[in-house]
């Protein structure tokens, strides 16, 4: 995937998450006399995985985490399905290669582009602390580790 289309993928992720999201709070397709609702935040308050994972991960993977998101459809690539991740491991889950793909620390040959999915670490790292960002990917990676099917 050429960089242009990882951004527009990264992009869209954020967009769609927003627009779900704002269609939620509102209601869809039913009209109100309220005034426009602020877009949603980029960045969650909460550092629990499940909701770090609801934001910036579903649009992709689907709320079940089996790549069947909502945005999954118009990628090129399709998304990987994270429950099989320990049974594709010989029924180990690989914290640490899915810490590193998530932060962007593992990718093989960085200057060739980036791979499909979006690298979360820098981003997070442009919103917070390290010490937050930390957290958030370690809660992140926790709850994908929690979403394993049995092997």
């Amino acid at each position: 995937m050429h960089r242009s289309d990882w951004f527009q993928a990264a992009i869209m992720g954020i967009l769609m998450t927003g627009f779900v999201v704002a269609g939620a709070t509102r209601g869809w397709g039913q009209a109100t006399d309220t005034p426009r609702q602020q877009a949603p935040r980029v960045l969650t308050d909460s550092l629990a995985g499940r909701d770090s994972f609801e934001l910036y991960c579903a649009p992709c993977h689907g709320t079940d985490a089996r790549g069947n998101g909502p945005i999954a459809p118009v990628l090129k690539t399709t998304p990987t399905d994270l429950t099989q991740l320990a049974r594709r491991n010989r029924g180990a889950f690989p914290a640490d290669r899915v810490r590193e793909f998530v932060t962007g620390t593992g990718r093989v040959l960085p200057t060739h582009g980036p791979p499909a999915m979006p690298v979360w670490g820098p981003i997070f790292r442009s919103f917070e602390t390290d010490v937050r960002v930390q957290e958030r990917i370690k809660n992140l990676v926790a709850f994908l580790a929690s979403q394993q099917v049995p092997s």
